[in-house]
């Protein structure tokens, strides 16, 4: 028997071939759980690409399109999810952004709104949306993805992005004390460099700024992470996958990261 037979988990954000959502929703099917992947509409191709996977390994999955920054959306979308899959018992908010400067006076009101409507907005929607399918279930697990950026701050992070993450990171404690009696368990996974897409677009671009290679700017990255590398995307989600399931059953309201020894301010 896997640790999470009988399970429905939500993951959001999980649009990309290569990405971290991918990651989680491949771990949890992996470990037994009924997976949901969310993206926006205009990533429907990529989400559904993930659930071809998933289903052709074996496992039970389904595609949702909602911008979690949309409250009906939300709505609408943790009820397909229950309505196809019966409950909902893990979310995992892995949906975010990170528009905006690290130079005060240039952030405008559409950089601080649009991370604000996603980071911490946006995933209490659906934290909102799961909790009475919990709560009738007798318990479940939340685990909202933030970023070594929710815990401290380092030279050249948006203000938008290390202001929302940190509060993704206060609203998740306080929603691990209200649900605690619920049996609903609410943590913080904060992920450090992550081998993604994402990732080497980021090398291209400090490259092209530093007017160096894209390898000497990985390496000129990699040498500020005590381990020497970004994570693999399934090392992230063997975390999540670890508060998410039975064996963290006495685990709530923390926050975890996952960044190689890369932890600024902790």
């Amino acid at each position: 028997m896997k640790p999470l037979d009988g399970k429905v988990a939500i993951v959001t954000g999980a649009t990309k071939s290569k990405g971290l959502g991918k990651a989680i929703a491949v771990k949890l099917s992996e470990e037994g759980a009924k997976v949901a992947l969310t993206g926006r509409a205009s990533s429907k191709d990529g989400v559904e690409a993930n659930v071809a996977e998933i289903e052709a390994a074996g496992g039970t999955a389904m595609s949702v399109l909602v911008d979690v920054s949309n409250q009906s959306e939300v709505d609408a979308a943790v009820k397909a999810v229950a309505d196809n899959f019966g409950s909902v018992d893990i979310l995992v908010n892995n949906a975010g952004v990170g528009f905006g400067s690290a130079i005060l006076d240039e952030n405008d009101d559409k950089a601080w709104d649009a991370n604000y409507g996603v980071n911490v907005k946006g995933t209490m929607a659906l934290c909102e949306g799961v909790v009475p399918f919990m709560e009738k279930a007798g318990g479940g697990s939340i685990v909202n993805v933030a970023s070594t950026a929710g815990i401290a701050a380092s030279v050249g992070m948006p203000y938008p992005y290390v202001a929302t993450k940190h509060g993704l990171v206060g609203a998740t404690k306080v929603m691990a004390l209200e649900f605690a009696s619920k049996g609903i368990r609410a943590n913080v996974v904060a992920p450090g460099a992550i081998n993604t897409d994402m990732l080497q677009t980021a090398y291209a671009a400090i490259a092209e700024a530093e007017g160096i290679s894209v390898e000497e700017a990985a390496a000129n990255e990699n040498s500020s992470i005590p381990l020497g590398r970004p994570a693999e995307p399934s090392e992230i989600a063997a975390a999540i996958s670890f508060l998410a399931g039975p064996d963290s059953s006495y685990v709530t309201g923390i926050v975890l990261p996952v960044a190689g020894g890369m932890a600024p301010g902790i």
